[in-house]
């Protein structure tokens, strides 16, 4: 298991139950009812095998493999918790030893054990969300304040599981048809005992077997029976191996527990992770007596989150096999066994799904079932694929607050049964709704701070009610309190599937503007802004939105203290904008590879002591990556009324970290502005898998230009150095500044990068 302290409050309860030794029911005894096939070659005994649960330690699994495979140790009975039901069930199908290695040492594991959805999957109006407040918590509301059930998202060990399984993922299965008949173990929050799978769609049993309490979400059965990590109360599943399987001889695979050391009781997570290890260590002692010969896992130097250490546990497992040879070798086949032992595993291989000719889709509203049904209609005719498949529900899911998976079918069973049945032709969705929301309440703190200014720090609050007043529309609320006032509410109206909306919006600004003159303040102004507007225009996808743009607004500029930044102003101001915006990151804050566009043309007119006045305003920014570790990065803005005299509090400014770091916020302001920027960053460490992308030394350069009526062209340049870490909750950097002029800063960030 991951982070298995999370599931400490289970282990008293379930204690006494498992300690009673109750039969485990079995979650599809239907799909049973088949008898176990013969073994081949006859006349020897059923060997059957257990796979120990461990999370990233039970990698060390594949190590066994790969030497039972050399070594001619056949498997003729399989059963695995939580790592070890995944990797038992990837052996159990068909996958070779090599295979599984490669998918091991791959960065699969990224995605399966993420803490967020990642960003490429995300709608258009979830990307706003993650790019405006990174650093967000998000709070369920549907029935009162709560967080979500478990640390880690859904969506990548769902799409794992079915790809890498996508020929077993059948409501009828027997896993006594799999090439190696096969079971795993889950644990029934409902009744606080131990669930054995014999049957069902294998993607759904793993994923319930490894559902570490806190860490994943829980896996509701069609029964309605809420399942969790099987480790809890069965970790080393001997016994199904021997009851249920009816093996001869048992193997078990043990990872051995460290000794007890001083960090294990460091701190309160720690103790909990040490004391949920006593309960499952219980449960193994137990599972040991069953076995003829137990191969020990000796990986103490590791930690059950070492998913990047792969090639080392695996390596581990070849050598605890080794170790083991003596006990080993009286169960091995000679050449001509053992090729007739491999033809008949590879004749029970099922073949995958053929042509898709039915959809259905179960679980969700009306408007959601609608959406996936015109997503995957147009597959039909096609041959059924897990990767294309993946892609048609990538809507439903993008958007949040639905979570889905699915399953084939045969539409039309054969009367009688035959050898070879028929490939399924049919893909049954089913959509979950995520029990905590919407709406939703994201909250998210933001900082910035650099020597010889005034800190900006804000907490960002974000109101969103998805689906309010009809499929795909919603409604959002944003406010941000702190150094500004920021309050404003809109309402996304989806008006056709295809990706037409409207959207009236309105608002309020309130914040104070410093005035700067040779690197001194000398004047504080108050900016006060009621806007409102209506926008029109189609989301094409989750990276390109087109719009039209009405707004009107009435402003208040007023002096606190000092003298600058023209005259005191109140009164009302139009614009009209059309936008483009085009968004092909991959990430929400540094972005390995990937190109952002925003660019919006069009006017200021009847504006208080201003000229009308073209408006032009382009954001375009392009990152790469070289080798892994080095991400190279350009970017460009420019805001211009094309130098038109508009009054202070229109113009634009240009000041703070990534926006001349030299300089002080907001230090030039100006009718035209200019900035380029380049950075190289070097990624010095690495993240655990899931936490993000790493610590990142950073490089920088930027050049700004600034024009006002006033004082014309000003030209800044600066050179930064600093630290970048790039995680979940957003970029936290802290760096040092300098620039021309006798420019120079030490500056603190969190949230937004730029």
């Amino acid at each position: 298991m991951i982070c298995k302290f999370a599931a400490i409050l289970l282990v008293t309860a379930v204690f006494a139950t498992a300690a009673r030794g109750e039969q485990s029911p079995n979650s599809n005894p239907s799909a049973a009812s088949a008898a176990l096939p013969a073994i081949a070659p006859p006349n020897r005994p059923v060997i059957g095998l257990a796979l120990e649960g461990g999370g990233a330690l039970g990698l060390a699994h594949i190590g066994v493999l790969a030497w039972f495979e050399e070594h001619h140790i056949p498997v003729d009975r399989l059963a695995g918790t939580s790592m070890g039901a995944l990797v038992g069930a990837l052996y159990a199908t068909g996958h070779s030893p090599a295979q599984m290695r490669a998918l091991a040492e791959s960065d699969a594991f990224s995605r399966v054990f993420a803490l967020q959805t990642s960003y490429t999957d995300l709608s258009y109006r979830r990307r706003q969300d993650r790019r405006e407040s990174p650093a967000a918590i998000i709070v369920g509301m549907k029935h009162g304040p709560g967080l979500r059930n478990a640390l880690l998202a859904d969506r990548g060990v769902n799409e794992f599981l079915t790809a890498n399984l996508f020929n077993y993922n059948q409501q009828e299965l027997d896993y006594n048809h799999l090439p190696i008949p096969f079971r795993c173990v889950a644990t029934d929050l409902n009744n606080l005992q131990e669930t054995t799978f014999a049957g069902g769609p294998l993607p759904q049993a793993v994923r319930a077997s490894i559902s570490i309490p806190g860490v994943f979400s829980p896996v509701q059965d069609r029964t309605g029976h809420i399942l969790v990590d099987g480790g809890i109360l069965d970790n080393l599943p001997t016994d199904v191996v021997k009851r249920d399987l009816h093996a001869d001889i048992v193997l078990a695979v043990h990872i051995d527990s460290p000794a007890l050391a001083g960090i294990d009781t460091s701190s309160i997570v720690s103790v909990l992770n040490r004391a949920f290890d006593a309960g499952i260590e219980r449960n193994v002692d137990r599972a040991v007596l069953l076995a003829n010969v137990v191969i020990n896992l000796q990986a103490g130097k590791f930690s059950s989150t070492d998913y990047t250490k792969a090639a080392q546990l695996i390596d581990v497992g070849y050598q605890a096999a080794e170790q083991s040879r003596a006990a080993l070798m009286p169960y091995a086949l000679n050449d001509a066994d053992w090729k007739t032992y491999l033809a008949a595993r590879d004749r029970r291989r099922l073949a995958p799904p053929g042509t898709l000719l039915q959809v259905r889709v179960e679980g969700g509203a009306p408007g959601a079932e609608q959406q996936v049904l015109s997503n995957m209609n147009p597959l039909k005719g096609q041959p059924v694929s897990p990767g294309v498949t993946v892609n048609a529900l990538k809507t439903i899911q993008s958007n949040g607050g639905y979570s889905a998976t699915y399953e084939s079918f045969n539409p039309a069973p054969a009367a009688v049964a035959t050898p070879v049945p028929a490939p399924d032709s049919g893909i049954l969705i089913r959509l979950t709704k995520d029990p905590i929301g919407p709406p939703y309440l994201l909250i998210g703190p933001e900082l910035a701070a650099s020597t010889s200014n005034i800190s900006r720090m804000a907490l960002n609050l974000r109101f969103v009610d998805q689906n309010f007043g009809g499929f795909g529309s919603e409604l959002r609320a944003s406010a941000q309190l702190g150094y500004r006032t920021d309050l404003s509410a809109e309402y996304y109206r989806l008006l056709t599937p295809s990706g037409y909306f409207l959207q009236p919006t309105a608002g309020i600004v309130r914040e104070p503007v410093y005035i700067w003159a040779n690197q001194k303040r000398i004047a504080e102004r108050f900016h006060e802004n009621l806007v409102a507007g209506v926008a029109a225009g189609r989301t094409f996808g989750n990276s390109l939105q087109v719009s039209g743009e009405l707004r009107a607004e009435d402003m208040r500029w007023s002096l606190r203290t000092g003298s600058g930044g023209g005259p005191y102003i109140t009164g009302t101001a139009q614009t009209g904008l059309l936008h483009i915006n085009l968004d092909k990151a991959s990430s929400g804050t540094i972005s390995p590879n990937g190109f952002r566009l925003s660019a919006s043309a069009g006017a200021l007119y009847h504006a208080t002591e201003s000229a009308n006045a073209p408006l032009v305003m382009i954001s375009a920014g392009r990152t790469a990556t070289w080798k892994e570790k080095n991400t190279f990065g350009l970017s460009a803005d420019i805001n211009s009324y094309l130098r038109a005299n508009v009054a202070e509090p229109f113009r634009f400014t240009l000041g703070g970290p990534r926006q001349l770091s030299a300089s002080s916020f907001d230090e030039y302001r100006g009718t035209d502005t200019a900035l380029a920027r380049a950075a190289y960053l070097r990624r010095i460490a690495a993240l655990p898998t899931g936490l993000g992308h790493g610590l990142y030394g950073v490089i920088g350069y930027e050049a700004g230009e600034i024009w006002s009526p006033e004082l014309h062209t000003i030209l800044r340049q600066d050179g930064s150095l600093g630290l970048v870490a790039a995680t979940p909750l957003g970029a936290i950097s802290v760096g040092g500044s300098v620039g021309d002029a006798g420019h120079r800063k030490v500056f603190i960030t969190l949230g937004r990068l730029f």
